[in-house]
């Protein structure tokens, strides 16, 4: 009999969860501070008095942190009779309802949206697995998929490794912006610009060092919003503008579903769900509307779903 137990990811659960607590711990004890200190001068203003209520109402934030958190990503057991949620036990055969792609509510200060599973049972109960709270949350779906939809026993799919050097043979339609007129473009290499130019007008020493390091990071911080998208009728290819040698490439039949989507500031994203239910979101900002639904028509051809979520 196979067991899957749930994995939390390191970065996007426990490193989300210890920034978030960290924070409002970190803005509580510094509104005590600021009080106490304002307390003993005998400065203290009218407004300074909430400052205890507010520092309450932040440590009070930082436990709802590690309880929203825990309670969105309890931890999941499956094997092929039940699946379990943290002490919640349920047949497999109670699964009235299965989705195992869209967006679902994760409830945090407020309700954003998210790429997870449903689960939706006889009694009227539904469960979520949110993609990006487990590193091995496409093996639980994978599972779900072959043992509840399917009724087979499960089995590891094998998502084979594309050569990259036989990409040379291929023949792409490339869906790419303008880098210097699109606003990520911009942002970047105007800056960096404007950093070069106040280096070379500036007649201070040891500016140089710091304007390579702050050129540096923005360049960092930009280089991963602004991918573009290659076709040929075997592969689909994702590039970098700024780190152009590289490419990450996927069998054509190897691809479930592609989502176009956006979070928060970021800008529009190209989500790539190959059929064993890994992911991967790519940021690209330099593609311009018309070249997303351009794109979307093209992948259309291949019989591949396309969920247009924010074009």
């Amino acid at each position: 009999m196979t067991t899957i137990i749930s994995k939390r990811h390191i970065v996007k659960f426990y490193f989300s969860i210890i920034a978030a607590t960290l924070f409002f711990l970190a803005i509580a004890t510094l509104l005590l501070l600021v009080y106490y200190n304002q307390l003993d001068k005998g400065t203290l203003k009218i407004p300074e008095n909430l400052m205890p209520l507010f520092s309450l109402a932040c440590y009070a934030f930082a436990g709802y942190s590690l309880y929203r958190y825990a309670k969105n990503a309890p931890t999941i057991t499956v094997d092929n009779d039940f699946i379990k949620f943290n002490d919640q036990v349920y047949s497999l055969n109670d699964i009235k309802d299965l989705k195992l792609t869209g967006k679902r509510p994760f409830k945090y200060l407020i309700a954003f949206p998210m790429e997870a599973a449903t689960l939706t049972f006889k009694n009227g109960e539904t469960k979520y697995i949110f993609d990006e709270m487990y590193s091995n949350s496409w093996e639980i779906k994978s599972f779900l998929k072959q043992v509840v939809i399917d009724k087979k026993n499960f089995v590891e799919l094998a998502v084979s490794p594309t050569d990259t050097s036989s990409l040379s043979y291929e023949y792409f339609e490339t869906y790419k912006g303008a880098v210097f007129t699109s606003l990520r473009g911009l942002s970047l290499w105007g800056f960096i610009g404007y950093l070069t130019y106040m280096l070379v007008s500036s007649k201070r020493t040891g500016s140089a060092g710091l304007a390579f390091i702050i050129s540096i990071f923005w360049f960092l911080v930009h280089y991963r919003l602004m991918h573009y998208f290659q076709v040929s009728d075997r592969f689909f290819v994702v590039r970098n503008h700024n780190f152009f040698w590289t490419k990450k490439a996927y069998h054509i039949t190897d691809i479930k579903e592609i989502v176009f989507e956006t979070q928060g500031k970021m800008p529009n994203c190209l989500r790539v769900i190959t059929k064993d239910f890994r992911n991967k979101l790519y940021p690209a900002g330099t593609l311009r509307d018309n070249t997303w639904l351009a794109l979307k028509e093209k992948l259309e051809t291949y019989k591949i779903r396309v969920r247009n979520e924010c074009i």
